[in-house]
């Protein structure tokens, strides 16, 4: 699951124009924490997926 949820993600963050470390800025957290994210998916914190969720990523929703 982790290898598609990083696709996913990746997807959201073309689609959004995003980069990595505005995500970061986003959730309040350093790139290292968020890479840890990715590679385990089930560490999100449900504020952090919420606040993901708000902003557009729907790749949130494969953890729900």
């Amino acid at each position: 699951m982790e290898k598609y949820f990083k696709y996913y993600f990746d997807e959201d963050l073309k689609k959004l124009g995003l980069k990595r470390y505005i995500v970061c800025t986003m959730l309040k957290c350093t790139m290292p924490t968020l890479q840890s994210r990715l590679n385990n998916p089930g560490t999100f914190t449900v504020a952090e997926i919420k606040t993901l969720k708000d902003n557009g990523f729907e790749s949130m929703n494969k953890l729900i």
